[in-house]
């Protein structure tokens, strides 16, 4: 048996080590993430997400279910509809997106398979 400190990850969004998030062409994005489970092999897990105001996320594909969490802070899809802090959003496999948001946001993300990158023009 695996003993509980060995196998407990434990982050907050003040600590250090979020990492800057690089999204083709958005080289300006200021986007950090911190892994607390994610496998990019895999594409599930979860992770805490930091964006900056005025800050955008590319165009993608789920293969599997996005859940995410919106701590702090606005978040807007492509269609127009906006989250708000407190809001749980779920995004069924196949659905298709890009989120932005004014004011910033603090999000906990967790993906049930990966994304595809999409040209915005397949939306």
């Amino acid at each position: 048996m695996v003993q509980l400190d060995a196998a407990r990850t434990v982050a907050r969004f003040d600590d250090p080590g979020f990492i800057r998030t690089e999204m083709d062409g958005l080289s300006d994005a200021q986007v950090w993430w911190k892994n607390i489970s994610f496998d990019k092999t895999t594409g599930r897990g979860s992770y805490l997400m930091k964006m900056a105001p005025g800050t955008r996320s590319n165009p993608h594909t789920h293969t599997g279910t996005e859940e995410f969490f919106v701590l702090e802070g606005d978040l807007t899809d492509h269609d127009g509809f906006s989250y708000r802090s407190g809001d749980f959003v779920s995004l069924a496999a196949g659905s298709s997106h890009f989120s932005r948001t004014k004011t910033g946001c603090l999000l906990v993300v967790t993906h049930h398979g990966a994304t595809k990158a999409i040209d915005e023009s397949e939306l």
